[in-house]
């Protein structure tokens, strides 16, 4: 069999989430991607037709690997989105092939390497990319609440707003201890943010702390203030959040395990671990 590599810019969205509902067909859990929920992934994900590339056999896409242009919020690293082969095309090393294209077209735009997320567990996909050149740099951890929803409760000292992505400040440095990951960072929310609830907390006229939620219950940030925790702003956050969403179940993807405030913070708050992730990143060699 015989595969051209070409980028993505002359395939339709309806193309790429069919391959990529192919490639993860035969999972554990089958991915089965509607067409609205394949395009809120590219949105927020960030993907990018001209960094992404597809092996082609005739019109049929055997594999892909999707991907951001190089971004600047991570050291010009670009994110990789998702990375499949449809099973009737595995061990030809289409992987390898994609990925030296992703690499040629992201140096040739400046990009400094690649960064993705992979579930720990998966023991065959992390030999794959630690073989590609891939590094793991920090443990992530997927986790969620049970039980029942909360109830809203006042607080004396401040009140829940809602608000815009665009009212967040652009230094966050004194709110985070650790980088979001692209899928949750600033221009994930900026992408989806008609599907997006934000709330913040103001303290005379400053604001001291934010949270902002997915439609389907998955948190992206919960942010407070260093001069501000520990005084009950991120749990009313939480409890708004999930009172604002019609999510049964709150869902946190990607917390750094190495941020102690934050985990701490979820661990009171009973969330339970689900499965956790390693961040690789692989760095262009000059």
């Amino acid at each position: 069999m015989s595969y051209q590599i070409t980028d993505c810019s002359a395939l339709q969205a309806a193309q790429l989430c069919a391959a990529m509902n192919a490639a993860f067909s035969d999972y554990v859990v089958p991915l089965s991607l509607t067409a609205e929920r394949f395009e809120e992934f590219q949105r927020q994900r960030g993907f990018s037709p001209e960094h992404s590339f597809a092996a082609m056999q005739g019109e049929e896409i055997a594999g892909f690997w999707f991907s951001s242009q190089p971004l600047s919020a991570y050291e010009n690293r670009a994110y990789t989105l998702s990375v499949g082969t449809v099973p009737a095309h595995r061990r030809k090393g289409l992987s390898r092939r994609l990925l030296q294209q992703v690499i040629a077209r992201q140096q040739s735009d400046g990009g400094s390497g690649l960064q993705l997320e992979v579930i720990t567990s998966n023991d065959k996909a992390v030999k794959a990319y630690e073989d590609f050149g891939f590094k793991a740099c920090r443990t992530l951890r997927v986790c969620g609440t049970s039980g029942p929803r909360p109830a809203q409760t006042g607080h004396p000292d401040f009140t829940l707003e809602t608000m815009s992505v665009d009212h967040l400040p652009a230094d966050e440095s004194a709110f985070f201890d650790t980088l979001p990951t692209p899928q949750n960072g600033r221009a994930a929310l900026c992408a989806l943010r008609e599907k997006t609830c934000v709330l913040g907390v103001q303290i005379e006229g400053s604001l001291v702390g934010w949270g902002a939620s997915y439609l389907d219950g998955s948190v992206a940030q919960i942010a407070v203030h260093r001069d501000y925790r520990r005084r009950g702003i991120g749990r009313a956050l939480l409890q708004g959040l999930w009172n604002a969403t019609a999510a049964e179940h709150l869902t946190f993807v990607n917390i750094d395990v190495a941020a102690e405030t934050v985990n701490a913070f979820l661990d009171r708050s009973g969330v339970k671990d689900r499965i956790h992730q390693s961040e690789m990143h692989l760095t262009f060699e000059d």
